[in-house]
């Protein structure tokens, strides 16, 4: 398989909150949540498909846990399994039929 590929909504989407467009009043009231070390136990993002919701929680949750991305926008590959926070993506829709 080659490496090379990437699959263009992995390509293409923000990996942090400056590259996040559209989302203004999200982005300040995560960022400000982090900068105040006032988190809550849960957050739900709802709303339509493709207005950033699986995004957001992705660059969130990894804001949380501290981690940088590199130049090209990727992790790295060191980080992985380390967490500060047991933070996982949760899906209801996948797997249950739902349109």
């Amino acid at each position: 398989m080659n490496k090379a590929y990437k699959v263009s909504a992995r390509k293409y989407r923000p990996y942090n909150w400056d590259t996040v467009v559209g989302q203004k009043s999200i982005k300040a009231t995560l960022q400000r949540a982090i900068d105040s070390e006032q988190l809550g136990h849960a957050y739900l993002f709802c709303g339509p498909r493709g207005v950033g919701k699986t995004t957001c929680a992705r660059i969130f949750a990894k804001a949380i846990n501290g981690w940088m991305p590199n130049e090209g926008g990727d992790f790295d590959q060191d980080l992985e399994g380390e967490y500060a926070f047991n933070i996982f993506e949760l899906d209801a829709a996948s797997n249950n039929s739902v349109d």
